[in-house]
């Protein structure tokens, strides 16, 4: 007796990996990616609980999910480096950032207070 088989369902897999595989794939790597680099502050923690450290994990792969392609659309801009091609390692290496944000935000503040003293003549120093 012939084994019953289900081909409509692995037909539809089929259509909609063909269908929806581009575009998917680029999410699809920067989750992975982001994944990754998050892997390093969490290896880096010394006293973290389960729970604990899910959340690094989420809140480091979540940030770089949401900051990638912004990032990569800058590297386009500024260095003429393809989007494609800089998803992957942008969504690293924010994701190995972790929770060293902190000096980066007072990297930018203190740019963006140098450019505000230059264009305002240093008129501001007093």
């Amino acid at each position: 007796m012939a084994e019953p088989t289900t081909t409509g369902s692995i037909s539809l897999t089929v259509i909609f990996v063909a269908l929806l595989g581009p575009l998917a794939g680029p999410y699809a790597l920067i989750a992975f990616a982001a994944l990754a680099g998050a892997l390093w502050p969490l290896s880096a923690q010394t006293t973290v609980t389960r729970t604990e450290g899910a959340w690094l994990l989420l809140r480091c792969t979540l940030t770089a999910i949401v900051l990638t392609g912004v990032a990569a659309s800058v590297l386009e801009r500024q260095w003429q480096i393809p989007v494609n091609e800089a998803l992957a390692p942008v969504a690293l290496l924010i994701g190995a950032l972790g929770n060293g944000w902190r000096p980066v935000f007072t990297a930018i503040a203190a740019a963006l207070g140098a450019l505000a003293n230059r264009a305002s003549g240093g008129q501001g120093n007093g």
